[in-house]
């Protein structure tokens, strides 16, 4: 019995010897390497010196944006730091006893699964950086205009935008692990209106004029600031044109001058007094163009340039002229003013329900001679 005890004693001795000097041989060849099972993208990197590893993480790592001809540097100072602490982490260093070490060694493998993976670009670094590069490529879209002179319509094209997708970069530059160079992510801007919108602008359906007395200065100034904020206003189909949005509080600081205006059956002097005889004569204008009337008010008094219940006043905040375009396509607001005379023109894409006028009303001399506004 105690001869069997002893040869169990004897065996299990030479057990931990040779498992003992295994681990110390193991240790003496591997302490300097990655772990087995190390895999990162997708590679094992398994036995790799750390300067072996660290430039092969490095070498994929994406460190610039192309967009075109241009090239834009990342810095990823950060990033690399990042890679060193997981470096350490995966080469621990000696420490404490040598059969401390030993043990610590043997445990690296089953370490390796929870290392794996763990490279990444440093979000926090890199997205200021994209920031920065967006301000270089992006593109402001540039919308086509109309405006009416000179007797004909007067067209600019297009030009379509260009918008940096820096969550798009983003999530491509996280994903890339092996190309140096990422192609930038964009989206194209569509200009509104384009240039097609706009080609649809044909037709007059609308043309009033009225007239008011130069003589009265302030009230004269106030038509003609109306007029110049009306001109030349796009409205998209099927949208509602307001008339106190456009032209916008009347205040001294905007230039307006205090002139009559009615205010319950009285005459008073107000801010903006006269600029009625704008929203009054768009009115006729609309209504020739048989447009949808949102809203309208007349004024409490009649007044002289349109006939009684014709007029269409406004007041900011109060009382507005509102229509719709329900046309199919753009309606452009053109608005000339003479030495005693305010004209709107309509000009749109003209169908059964808004046909193309015949010929203007108020005017006064031959429609001849209406092609071109006098000087």
């Amino acid at each position: 019995m105690k001869k069997a005890r002893f040869l169990i004693f004897v065996l299990l001795l030479q057990l931990c010897v040779t498992l003992g000097f295994g681990a110390v041989i193991t240790y003496a060849k591997t302490r300097d390497r990655a772990p087995s099972g190390l895999v990162v993208w997708g590679q094992n990197f398994s036995g790799m010196t750390r300067s072996q590893l660290s430039a092969q993480i490095r070498e994929r790592l994406p460190e610039t944006i192309v967009f075109q001809d241009q090239v834009f540097p990342l810095s990823l100072d950060s990033t690399y730091a990042e890679i060193e602490h997981w470096l350490d982490q995966v080469f621990p260093a000696s420490k404490g006893s040598f059969m401390k070490n030993v043990l610590q060694n043997l445990t690296r493998s089953f370490r390796a699964a929870a290392l794996s993976d763990h490279i990444k670009l440093d979000q926090a670094e890199i997205m200021p950086q994209l920031e920065s590069i967006s301000r270089s490529i992006d593109q402001p879209a540039r919308t086509a205009t109309v405006e009416f002179a000179d007797g004909q319509l007067i067209r600019s094209k297009s030009v379509s935008g260009i918008k940096f997708d820096i969550d798009g970069t983003w999530q491509k530059l996280s994903q890339e692990h092996q190309q140096k160079q990422v192609d930038a992510v964009v989206d194209i801007v569509f200009p509104k209106p384009s240039t097609e919108d706009l080609a649809q602008i044909s037709d007059n359906l609308g043309d009033y004029t009225t007239y008011f007395n130069s003589q009265d200065k302030l009230r004269t100034n106030n038509v003609r600031l109306a007029a110049l904020a009306l001109n030349n206003q796009l409205v998209p189909p099927g949208e509602v044109f307001s008339f106190n949005n456009v032209v916008g509080e009347r205040t001294i600081a905007s230039g307006y001058s205090p002139a009559i205006v009615f205010v319950n059956q009285t005459m008073i002097r107000d801010i903006g007094g006269g600029i009625c005889q704008d929203s009054s004569t768009l009115y006729q204008a609309a209504m020739q163009a048989h447009l949808e009337i949102v809203e309208k008010h007349t004024h409490s008094l009649p007044v002289s340039y349109v006939m009684r219940g014709q007029d269409a006043t406004v007041a900011y905040g109060i009382l507005d002229f509102r229509f719709r375009n329900d046309t199919k396509g753009y309606l452009l607001i053109s608005v000339r003013t003479g030495a005693n005379w305010l004209r709107v023109r309509l000009f749109g894409l003209a169908d059964d329900k808004h046909p193309k006028l015949a010929k203007p009303e108020g005017y006064p001399i031959g429609p001849e001679s209406w092609d071109k506004d006098p000087k």
